[in-house]
C-alpha cells in the first residue's frame, strides 16, 4: 500500500498522528522541503511523533519517508487520469494536483480534437479562405478571446480578418458579406441563438461559412459549408471554466493559421521579416 493511501486510511493512528497525516496530505510538495524540526513546528507535534508515524507506515524514519514519498508522489501525479472536465479539481487538491489534472484535461481535449481533424478538412478550409475577398470572424463570450487571438495572428501574415467589436454590430457586419467572402463562426455547442441568426444572414447572402463546433448536427452546422470539429467533453452550462473547449478551439485555430502560413510560406516569411525590419528601423531612426 502506498504512503498516500496509508495516510488517508489512518489505520491505528492516534489523534496527533491523524492531524500530522492530514497536514502531509494537504501539503505534499511543501513537506518534501521541510526538515523534521520544521514539520514538527508546523503541525504542533514532536520529532518523535513524526518518527513514530513513519514507522507505523513501514518506513525506517523521516529521511526514508521523504525519499519514498517523493518517488511515490511523482508516480501518483502521473497516474491521475480520470478527471471531470467540468470540475477537474476539488478544494482538497494541492496546487500540483490541480496542475496535473488540468494538464490531463487539456491533453485529452487536444488529442481527441486532433483525431477529428483531417488533412482534407484543413485543405478545404485553407482553399475557401484563400479564394475569398473578405474574411470575417464571429464569436461570443469565451470563444471571442480565441477569435481575437486568431485575428491577431492573421494580421501578422497580411490576412485582414474582421471581428466585430461593439455589441450588436455583428448582425450588421454579416449583411456586408457576399458569395465572394468567407466567415468563420465559433460556437462550441452549436446552439447559440445569436450565432444561428448570423449564420442565416450569411447563408442568405451566399457567403461561405466555416464553423468550429463540437456538434456537427446542430442547426448552425447545417447552415455551414465546412465544419472544423472540436471534441465535446464539457457540459453546456455547469462547469468551473471552459478549460477543455477553449484549448480545443485554440488548437484548431492555431492549426488553421499554420496551414494558411504554409500555403503561402515564402511570401509570409518575407512579410514577417520585412515587418521586423520596419520595427527595427523605426526604433532607431531620428
Amino acid at each position: 500500500m502506498t504512503i498516500i493511501a496509508q495516510l488517508q486510511q489512518k489505520n491505528n493512528f492516534n489523534g496527533t498522528e491523524k492531524n500530522l497525516a492530514d497536514f502531509i496530505l494537504s501539503n505534499k510538495e511543501a513537506v518534501l522541503e521541510m526538515s523534521i524540526q520544521d514539520l514538527a513546528t508546523k503541525t504542533f507535534s514532536s520529532t518523535s511523533t513524526i518518527v513514530r508515524l513513519c514507522r507505523k507506515i513501514g518506513l525506517k524514519g523521516y529521511k526514508d519517508f521523504k525519499i519514498q514519498f517523493s518517488a511515490q508522489l511523482q508516480k501518483y501525479y502521473n497516474d491521475i487520469s480520470t478527471v471531470d472536465p467540468d470540475f477537474p479539481f476539488t478544494d482538497d487538491d494541492s496546487n500540483k494536483e490541480i496542475a496535473q489534472k488540468l494538464l490531463g484535461v487539456m491533453q485529452d481535449a487536444l488529442t481527441q480534437t486532433n483525431d477529428l481533424l483531417t488533412n482534407e478538412l484543413l485543405e478545404k478550409a485553407v482553399r475557401i479562405i484563400s479564394e475569398s475577398d473578405k474574411l470575417g470572424i464571429f464569436a461570443y463570450g469565451d470563444t471571442y478571446v480565441s477569435g481575437l487571438s486568431f485575428q491577431n495572428k492573421l494580421m501578422k501574415i497580411n490576412i485582414d480578418a474582421t471581428l466585430p467589436v461593439l455589441f450588436g454590430e455583428n448582425k450588421f457586419l454579416a449583411t456586408n458579406f457576399s458569395k465572394h467572402d468567407c466567415a468563420i463562426l465559433i460556437s462550441y455547442s452549436g446552439k447559440s441563438k445569436d450565432t444561428y441568426q448570423i449564420a442565416k444572414i450569411l447563408r442568405l447572402n451566399g457567403c461561405k461559412i466555416i464553423t468550429l463546433t463540437s456538434d456537427k448536427n446542430s442547426a448552425i452546422a447545417k447552415l455551414s459549408d465546412l465544419i472544423l470539429p472540436v471534441i465535446n467533453l464539457e457540459s453546456e452550462s455547469i462547469k468551473i471554466s471552459p478549460f477543455a473547449s477553449q484549448v480545443a478551439i485554440e488548437y484548431v485555430l492555431n492549426t488553421l493559421y499554420s496551414c494558411l502560413f504554409v500555403a503561402n510560406y515564402d511570401n509570409n516569411q518575407r512579410h514577417r521579416i520585412a515587418a521586423e525590419k520596419l520595427f527595427s528601423d523605426s526604433r532607431f531612426s531620428k
